[in-house]
């Protein structure tokens, strides 16, 4: 953290500003929780565990939205964009539909994932 949330004053590694001698102790810790769980998202990405990976990542936004995050959480929906619409290209309604509701956690009301499930309802529905 570079400036302090409360005054905007500078802040050279203090936990206290020199400032307004506001706590800045659970900020950073909240700050650096946020890093913390942004970097097990990744990691349990890449070790192929994708709904805790989408969880953990969802906290971590919750406690800070960083660039990274962001750009993660991005990719993270086109991936499951992507792979929604390979399943329903082969019929497997279902199980697309299933995959929506995992990434519905990322972006609740994202205009395409939103769009997403309402054509895959349909499709739904035709089957019944």
């Amino acid at each position: 953290m570079e400036r302090c949330p409360c005054c905007n004053a500078r802040l050279k590694e203090a936990v206290t500003c020199p400032r307004c001698r506001a706590d800045l102790s659970a900020v950073i810790g909240s700050d650096q929780a946020a890093e913390r769980h942004l970097a097990k998202a990744i990691q349990q990405w890449a070790d192929g565990e994708s709904e805790q990976s989408i969880q953990t990542l969802v906290f971590s936004l919750s406690l800070k939205k960083t660039q990274l995050a962001m750009v993660f959480r991005d990719f993270l929906i086109q991936h499951y964009y992507v792979e929604v619409l390979e399943l329903l290209a082969q019929k497997h309604f279902l199980s697309a539909n299933q995959r929506w509701y995992c990434a519905r956690l990322l972006v609740p009301y994202s205009p395409q994932l939103q769009q997403l499930r309402i054509f895959t309802d349909y499709l739904l529905a035709k089957l019944i």
